[in-house]
């Protein structure tokens, strides 16, 4: 296990504490080293791969080439590894995101920091799982970690991937597992991805293989690391039986991945942190937001028009905008941010950053941005509109009545919505919905006056019974133009069983506070008045004079969450003063 510091790309393996050996890539700035510079290092872990199986030698040829070139230009070596159990790793899984995979990201920290090249400060960065993890490793306090950049992850994924609502997304995480296990070289994977797509075997394509390590070994060592896989746990399977945040079972522990749940050790570490996230990605957003609010550590906030990665547009106002290289939305201006937040951190003698930090943010529907020191905005209030018996949607309630509505267990947000599309590797894209919107039950507001920003976390108040013992009530918030498109903006679900809240809804701070804890649990009974206070996701978007508002109102979306209702499901509202949309807006 020697490096050569007047090489710049050298593939090893790294012993973790317990002896496992992982798989990493370090890329050396070499022309500094050479001159006797130490430099700083910034570290990212992947259950992705580190990088594929290489088509020729050299630095040249590697499927990290672009990355490399990045930080080594910045002056700065880039270490990436892939995590235990996966790529070219050794090592079981027995768990996503588990205690020991965490202590391997912090002890390869040390060990970057040890080398006599270093200069003792290290960044930990990624995207998606990436970034969780690298969240989740400045619980440990390393004093070596100076920074920390979480992209397009959740700060806790029971909210904001797994179970939004308290609505399971089990199909998507089974698809997920299988997708990972097939790169991990699980036998049967396959199989078992084909049968969730319905598909033949045959009809999958195999990953393009990983990259072993540097040597005439290296390929028998890889086929000793993917033999170690056969017995990495398939997680998904333990899903239906944590249906609470607060449940755990061994494999699946919500609270221990969960960065939001360690944020007393973070704080005490003061770490800085980059998170960047996209409008219409997942839930991230909320993650981002409550983060900003709750975390003192300094923070620097990117919210854009981006899809999952920010490599690709997602803003539903503006779909056939291209994301081009420019500033601020595209990938060359979220690189350069980037190396500019570790460059802060990495040097020898930083200055302490001062503040909370800044949120920078997107409008959808427009090309504007604009930074604020602090979440909740102070030009944002709450408007109520209640729905009414015909369909519309206006500043003051009719007297009580009651609509019924039959639920339909085949509406769906698309193939493509925010929960699915990063999977493909594309923006989330809601095409005209007045056609989806037939089968839903529907509130629309008279024309807008004059435009209007919406900004903040949209939350509507049902009086709501079921024929059933549970389901789910999934809210839309859309724009309906003046040729009749419907145009999809933000939504929010909501499980009858979690209805529970912790404190007075903030549709201009932080949207609901809720637990989600077994213990908050509250049956429900069948034709019982339930009050439910559904929580959209925050968004910031301009609707146009002209325009209308509507919540559009559903039992189920077939594209990616479970049914929770029963059988011929109906749901009864109550309308008048009990039933309403707080919207946040921006005030002139």
């Amino acid at each position: 296990m020697v490096l050569d510091p007047s090489r710049r790309l050298q593939s090893l393996y790294v012993p973790a504490g317990d002896g496992v050996r992982l798989a990493v890539d370090v890329w050396l700035p070499v022309g500094r080293i050479a001159a006797g510079e130490t430099v700083g290092a910034v570290v990212r872990t992947t259950r992705y791969y580190r990088a594929t199986r290489p088509a020729g030698v050299g630095p040249e040829h590697d499927a990290n080439r672009a990355e490399g070139e990045l930080w080594n230009a910045a002056g700065f070596a880039f270490v990436v590894a892939d995590a235990r159990g996966t790529g070219a790793s050794f090592g079981v899984r027995t768990s996503e995101l588990g205690e020991r995979e965490i202590a391997d990201y912090d002890e390869l920290i040390s060990w970057v920091a040890a080398w006599p090249w270093s200069n003792g400060r290290v960044g930990a960065y990624g995207t998606s799982y990436e970034g969780q993890a690298a969240e989740l490793v400045a619980r440990l306090r390393n004093p070596h970690l100076v920074a920390v950049a979480a992209l397009f992850s959740p700060n806790d994924p029971y909210r904001q991937l797994f179970y939004p609502g308290g609505a399971a997304t089990s199909g998507r995480y089974a698809r997920w597992m299988s997708e990972v296990q097939l790169k991990d070289g699980v036998a049967g994977a396959r199989e078992r991805l084909a049968e969730l797509r319905g598909l033949p075997a045959d009809a999958i394509e195999l990953p393009t293989p990983v990259k072993p390590v540097d040597g005439p070994d290296g390929p028998a060592l890889l086929a000793e690391a993917v033999a170690d896989h056969q017995a990495n746990v398939a997680v998904d399977e333990l899903m239906d039986r944590v249906p609470f945040r607060d449940d755990r079972v061994d494999g699946l522990d919500w609270l221990n991945t969960t960065p939001a749940a360690a944020y007393d050790a973070i704080a005490a570490t003061g770490v800085p942190l980059l998170t960047r996230v996209g409008w219409v990605d997942g839930a991230f957003v909320t993650g981002a937001l409550t983060r900003f609010a709750a975390l003192p550590n300094h923070q620097t906030v990117e919210i854009g028009p981006w899809g999952h990665g920010g490599r690709t547009h997602a803003d539903p106002l503006r779909p056939l905008d291209p994301l081009d290289g420019g500033e601020p939305a595209g990938p060359e201006g979220q690189d350069r941010r980037l190396v500019e937040f570790f460059a802060r951190y990495l040097a020898d003698d930083p200055a302490p950053p001062s503040g909370n930090g800044t949120l920078t943010y997107s409008t959808l529907g427009t090309d504007q941005w604009r930074t604020a020191e602090s979440w909740p905005p102070e030009d944002v209030a709450a408007r109520r509109l209640y729905p009414g018996t015909t369909g519309d949607l206006a500043d003051e309630p009719e007297p009580a009545s009651t609509v019924r509505y039959v639920v339909d267990p085949g509406s769906s947000t698309g193939p493509t919505n925010r929960w699915l599309a990063g999977e493909l590797g594309q923006g989330a894209a809601y095409p005209d919905r007045r056609r989806a919107d037939e089968t839903l039950l529907t509130f629309t507001s008279a024309p807008l006056p004059a435009d209007l920003q919406v900004l903040g976390f949209p939350v509507v108040t049902l009086r709501l019974a079921t024929t059933g013992s549970d389901g789910v009530v999934y809210v839309y918030l859309e724009d309906v133009g003046p040729d009749g498109a419907v145009t999809y903006l933000t939504e929010g679900c909501l499980r009858f069983l979690q209805r529970a809240t912790a404190g007075q809804a903030e549709p201009t701070g932080l949207g609901v506070p809720r637990s989600f804890a077994r213990g908050d649990g509250q049956p429900v009974e069948p034709g019982e008045d339930l009050d439910l206070v559904v929580e959209l996701l925050p968004v910031s978007a301009l609707l146009r004079s002209g325009h209308r508002i509507r919540i559009a109102i559903a039992g189920d979306d077939a594209s990616c969450f479970s049914y929770h209702g029963a059988p011929g499901e109906t749901f009864t509202l109550t309308l008048g003063e009990s039933t309403h949309l707080d919207l946040p807006v921006v005030s002139g």
